[in-house]
């Protein structure tokens, strides 16, 4: 989860240079739990000048090796006090408070560092620029920034530092110019029924008025240990008041737990524990708990793709597929692949295998070469919610969101202030009216331990104005009689002409959004027309939109919406949309088999080719059951698998002539579904009625779609 890395590891990485601003986040629930205030009643008055300034720098260093950093800063500060040009601790004191995101005292210790020997902590230059960045001083920030990549050499580069220093450069450009606030946005701080001096994170709302977050937990049945467990919640009255840990078996107050999302249909919670690895080493690892007669059950670790013991998998986020309902996992890992330190990658459930397919990394639309964190998908309209570090922004971690589905997604733009701000903002989240939610920040006004910016507290944000706009359709049946005619002079299947003009219900329609690149359609959403043939969607503001009547490929139809302009009063009538409507019919074509064989003849292969290609290209995109039937000699089970083979054969053959293998089902059905008696009445064969029995039959069960052909 977000704050979980080892802190001693960290502390040694800031000894050496190399801080991530990521990496000091992480730390922070773990650093304002340890707070002692210091005394320096230790350093006796009998002591010379020169005994106490020793004894000083000695526990410094020792309170930093251990990870207690706030000691660490007291006893620093104290000793340069009279030690004012040890360069060394300035830049060790300048590297902690930037840890403990005290911006101001940061800047003034890395000043200090670059008024002594610049040259020698040329990341100073950097480090500087980060901290004006949150400190909203723009010039002094891009000042800094040039200053390092003049001084800093790229072949140490492998912490992406000069890139990054060139991207922090065109943000603080773009912050200057992007500094007004949107004034239609509220937002509130929760109080300290939920927000504490520590640090809460991941409000993921259940519902409009329950919510799940992150929070410091302290446990005196186990000798007073200090974990960060999940809390629940409730709106009461209008105001948000919390409920306490969450009840059950998903806390462990030996595990830091935290980030809990629940599935769309409240049947699963995806959550995060942090344990140390074989190496020692301290990663966060994603869990999953079932709920099973309204109780959740004992948490499994999902295993390897998902999970790797050598790298974190924190922050899941709950997607859907489409298509097949099936979930989609987004998760914060730092593993090999990706483009920064930190990236998301999502991978998706196997409904056949019941475990999730082999992770992905999504793509620069989302990732960069700074960090990503906090991913939150919105279901209704495929939106991810994420905070990033490598992109344009206000400084820290700011919002951003991208449109997509799975691997394909517009490029991130980030929300206005003031949901976004200089400081670090992430942990977003949406409830399912669009137009409030929570999200999480340490800018000014939250409750710290020290200062004014060291801990994350919980805010609420909400639109006082519309965020979507409505459109809707009619979808009817167009009267193109020749089309049936070629169907029933083709295939005999006695089509009758439908009544001119008539609604038609159960229509697929898709809603595909203009994506940046040209001629890039993106899904994301899918719905029926009602029993009135109306379909409806929710579109952004400010957007080009495809809408997809289904038809089974060559009679679908295309119409272009765009919400550029329009006002958010307005609703936008696509109007009637008139298609080739296929009604559910079933083709029967006479493949015949050798005795007790399934492999095609000649003659069967003629039959194929002449009857039932032709099929595909009427229907490009039907998908088509090939169901073999047998007569009722031989038992069920023989005749099942006769039957299922026979299909397979013409499956296999279909897919030979260049007939995707996504566009073909085989099913034997053996002999329950005969078409005409085996037998006689009086008992005797029936030899003509069992023929009619041994057929195979061709009907169009469901459509692939007319883009994401990658699926």
């Amino acid at each position: 989860m977000f704050y979980l890395l080892k802190m001693r590891e960290i502390v040694k990485r800031m000894r050496h240079k190399n801080i991530d601003i990521f990496l000091r986040q992480f730390f922070i629930p773990a650093l304002v739990s340890i707070f002692f205030i210091f005394n320096y009643n230790d350093c006796y008055a009998g002591d010379s000048i020169k005994t106490v300034i020793k004894t000083l720098k000695i526990k410094a260093k020792r309170y930093d090796k251990e990870g207690d950093i706030y000691n660490a800063i007291d006893y620093y500060s104290k000793y340069l006090q009279y030690k004012n040009k040890d360069v060394k601790s300035n830049y060790r004191l300048a590297s902690l408070y930037f840890l403990t995101r005290n911006y101001s005292l940061a800047k003034q210790y890395y000043d200090s560092v670059l008024k002594i020997k610049p040259a020698k902590y040329p990341l100073s230059f950097y480090y500087k620029g980060i901290v004006c960045m949150n400190l909203e001083n723009y010039d002094m920030a891009i000042e800094s920034f040039n200053k390092f990549k003049k001084v800093y050499r790229r072949k140490k580069n492998k912490n992406e530092f000069w890139k990054l220093a060139g991207i922090y450069i065109e943000s603080s450009e773009w912050a200057k110019n992007n500094q007004e606030a949107n004034k239609k946005i509220t937002i509130t701080h929760l109080d300290e029924s939920i927000n504490k001096k520590n640090i809460e994170f991941s409000p993921f709302p259940i519902d409009e008025n329950n919510l799940l977050y992150g929070s410091y937990f302290n446990d005196t049945s186990h000798q007073n240990v200090s974990t960060r467990q999940i809390f629940k919640a409730e709106k009461i009255n209008g105001q948000w008041k919390s409920l306490g840990p969450m009840e059950g078996i998903i806390n462990n107050p030996g595990y830091n737990t935290g980030n809990a999302v629940i599935s769309e249909d409240g049947l699963r919670m995806y959550f995060t524990r942090t344990y140390k690895n074989w190496k020692n080493k301290l990663v966060s690892q994603i869990y999953l708990s079932d709920k099973i007669n309204d109780e959740w059950q004992e948490p499994e670790k999902l295993q390897f793709p998902i999970n790797d013991e050598n790298y974190t998998s924190t922050q899941p986020a709950i997607g859907k597929n489409i298509r097949t309902g099936s979930d989609i996992l987004y998760f914060v890992s730092d593993r090999p692949g990706g483009k920064g330190g930190l990236d998301i990658w999502y991978a998706e459930y196997d409904k056949k295998t019941q475990k999730f397919k082999e992770p992905h990394n999504l793509d620069k639309g989302v990732n960069s070469i700074g960090n990503e964190c906090c991913p939150f998908v919105d279901l209704s309209n495929s939106t991810l919610y994420f905070s990033s570090t490598g992109r344009n922004g206000l400084g820290g971690y700011d919002i951003y969101k991208s449109v997509g589905y799975k691997a394909k997604w517009t490029d991130a733009m980030p929300l206005p202030k003031p949901i976004n701000s200089s400081y670090d903002d992430y942990y977003f989240s949406i409830l399912q009216n669009g137009k409030e939610g929570f999200f999480t920040s340490n800018r000014p006004g939250s409750l710290s331990m020290d200062n004014g910016s060291c801990c994350d507290d919980i805010f609420y944000y909400k639109f006082n104005e519309c965020t979507k706009i409505k459109t809707w359709g009619i979808v009817s049946n167009t009267t193109d009689y020749d089309f049936y005619d070629r169907l029933n002079r083709k295939y005999h299947v006695g089509l009758a002409y439908p009544r001119e003009d008539s609604i038609l219900a159960d229509v697929p329609v898709e809603l595909y959004l203009s994506g940046d690149k040209e001629g890039e359609e993106i899904l994301v959403s899918q719905t029926k027309t009602n029993s009135e043939g109306k379909y409806n969607f929710d579109l952004d503001l400010n957007r080009q939109y495809k809408i997809l009547v289904k038809s089974y490929g060559f009679l679908d139809k295309k119409t272009s919406v765009s919400t550029i302009g329009i006002n958010c009063s307005d609703t936008l009538k696509v109007g009637k949309t008139q298609i080739n409507y296929l009604p559910k019919i079933t083709v029967r074509i006479n493949i015949y088999y050798e005795y007790d064989k399934s492999r095609l003849t000649q003659q069967a292969k003629k039959t194929i080719d002449s009857m039932l290609l032709p099929l595909f290209d009427l229907f490009p995109n039907a998908i088509v059951e090939i169901g073999s039937h047998t007569d009722s000699i031989g038992s069920n089970v023989y005749n099942e698998n006769l039957s299922q083979r026979r299909s397979e054969s013409v499956v296999d053959y279909l897919n030979n002539k260049g007939i995707g293998m996504d566009k073909l089902v085989a099913k034997g059905y053996g002999a329950s579904l005969p078409i005409a008696p085996n037998s006689n009445p009086d008992g005797s064969d029936n030899p003509e009625g069992r023929q009619k029995n041994r057929r195979t039959e061709f009907k169009i069960v469901g459509e692939i779609s007319s883009f994401f052909k990658d699926e």
